[in-house]
C-alpha cells in the first residue's frame, strides 16, 4: 500500500508536470500562430493593407558593375529601414520607387537631405513624411549622384 506522504509527492510532480505540458502547449501555440510569416527578415511590421499571402523573395539575376555597387551601398545603408519589394519596414518598400515618385532628380535630393526637402514645402516629400509617422530618413551627403542611381538601379532589378 502507498503512503500519504508519497500519494501527495507523486500528485505535486504530476500537477507540476501537467503544468509544464500545458505551458509547452501554450508556447507552441503561440510561436505557429503568432509568429511573422517572414521573420527572417528584418521586418518590424506587416505590410499596409493588413496580410495576404507573404512577398515573394526577390528572383535572383545578373547584376552590372553598377547594381553590384547599388546592392552594397544599399546592404550597408538602406537596408535597416526599407526592402526592394513593396514591403514596409521602417520607411516604404522601394519597388517601382522611380515611377511613384516626382523623378530621379527628386530623390537623389531626398536620399542626401529628406529633410531639407521636407522643409522645402515639396507637397511628395511633406505626404512621405507625414504618412511614416514623421520619421526623419537618415541623410546620405557623402553619396555621389552615381551612388544614388546605382542603388536605385540595383532596386529596379531586385524589387522585380
Amino acid at each position: 500500500m502507498l503512503s500519504k506522504d508519497y500519494v501527495r509527492a507523486l500528485t505535486a510532480a504530476l500537477l507540476g508536470l501537467g503544468t509544464l505540458v500545458l505551458l509547452l502547449l501554450v508556447m507552441t501555440f503561440a510561436l505557429f500562430f503568432l509568429w511573422p510569416a517572414n521573420s527572417g527578415t528584418a521586418t518590424a511590421s506587416a505590410p499596409a493593407g493588413g496580410g495576404g499571402a507573404p512577398a515573394a523573395a526577390p528572383k535572383a539575376v545578373a547584376l552590372t558593375a553598377e547594381q553590384e555597387h547599388g546592392k552594397t551601398l544599399f546592404a550597408n545603408n538602406c537596408a535597416q529601414c526599407h526592402a526592394v519589394t513593396d514591403e514596409v519596414v521602417v520607411g516604404p518598400g522601394l519597388k517601382g520607387v522611380r515611377q511613384r515618385t516626382p523623378g530621379d532628380a527628386w530623390l537623389t535630393k531626398w536620399i542626401k537631405n529628406s529633410q531639407a526637402v521636407v522643409a522645402s514645402g515639396d507637397a511628395y516629400a511633406v505626404g512621405v513624411y507625414n504618412k511614416y509617422g514623421k520619421i526623419a530618413m537618415s541623410a546620405f551627403p557623402q553619396f555621389s549622384d552615381q551612388d544614388i542611381n546605382d542603388i536605385l538601379n540595383y532596386i529596379d532589378v531586385a524589387g522585380k
